[in-house]
């Protein structure tokens, strides 16, 4: 179970994995890991251990949930709710919630007023050695879990939330876990002035003919630069469609990097058929494979497809062009 997570020097590792406002009707062992997999999925494939948390293991039924593991296997939890005095200017324990000496990973609800920055659990560790830590779950001002230190200013916990993974679209969630990341600039134009080509054959829908796309980037700084798309039927050496325009990235090391297309139709057999001008702008989540070969285009935000996605295409795998 532990195997999955490489803790530095801690006592113990949490993750935040979200707000819960009520109990699931099916049980809460039969209806966690759905809710998981459906509000992160990425998290509970890359930590699969945590769906596997019983119920013996599990403290409340509502509220900010979050998810413990002690370093040392044989450490001694304590958990208790507190609500803080004003006139002793103190926390002082209202109930008893859990006590261990196993060292098991446990599941929490916190924060039961709904408002993750105000504390009211109190967490001690205390492992084989003495040493003991005392932890408030609870959110800081950036909505990261806040962290457990020392007198002396030192980390005694890790926190090992995927903050990237949540808010993405699923459709990118085994992507990410498989080691799919976001790219740079540099990674989706490289350095060249003939640019970066990333190309794919699939069938344009209305025709049910199969075509090749090539989409190709030119990097003029860290943030973006020009782009052409261009593509042919199979059976045909036409270009059917030529666009051009300008690209910006937002690079997203640990999670889908956003590019933003702005391409206009310049060129190929479809170009003067429509009236006006024809043009699309759209923001898109990418990733790149760990080879550094494969890209991976998500649906555009406003649900603007370019010419080799449709309304009904989630994603999109292109490989890199030879030279």
């Amino acid at each position: 179970m532990r195997d999955r997570i490489d803790f530095p020097t801690t006592m113990f590792g949490a993750a935040y994995l979200g707000y819960v406002g009520g109990l699931f009707d099916e049980g809460f062992e039969a209806g966690f890991p759905a809710w998981l997999q459906e509000t992160n999925e990425a998290m509970l494939l890359e930590y699969p251990f945590i769906a596997e948390i019983n119920d013996e293991h599990i403290i409340g039924g509502a509220g900010h949930l979050y998810c413990i593991v002690p370093v040392d296997e044989n450490a001694t939890v304590a958990i208790n709710r507190v609500q803080w005095n004003e006139k002793t200017q103190t926390d002082e324990v209202t109930e008893v919630l859990y006590r261990s000496e196993s060292g098991e990973p446990v599941l929490l609800f916190a924060n039961l007023d709904g408002i993750a920055h105000e504390a009211d659990t109190q967490v001690f560790i205390t492992d084989n050695s003495g040493n003991t830590c005392e932890w408030y779950p609870s959110l800081d001002a950036t909505s990261h879990l806040a962290p457990c230190t020392s007198e002396a200013g030192d980390y005694l916990s890790f926190d090992f939330t995927e903050y990237a993974w949540y808010d993405i679209p699923s459709e990118f969630s085994d992507w990410l876990s498989d080691g799919w990341a976001g790219m740079t600039a540099l990674g989706l134009a490289g350095s060249q002035s003939t640019g970066m080509g990333w190309i794919t054959e699939t069938m344009v829908e209305e025709t049910g003919r199969y075509a090749y796309f090539s989409l190709r980037f030119y990097l003029e700084d860290e943030t973006g630069g020009t782009v052409d798309l261009e593509w042919t039927y199979e059976d045909s050496d036409d270009i059917e469609e030529m666009w051009s325009g300008i690209w910006a990235i937002q690079t997203i090391p640990d999670g889908p990097s956003y590019v933003t297309l702005s391409l206009s139709l310049v060129g190929g057999n479809s170009y003067g058929v429509t009236d006006g001008p024809v043009y699309l702008c759209e923001k898109y989540p990418l990733l790149i494979s760990p080879s550094g070969t494969e890209l991976l285009v998500g649906a555009g935000e406003s649900g603007v497809c370019l010419p080799f996605m449709s309304q009904s295409t989630t994603a999109c795998v292109l490989t890199q062009a030879a030279g």
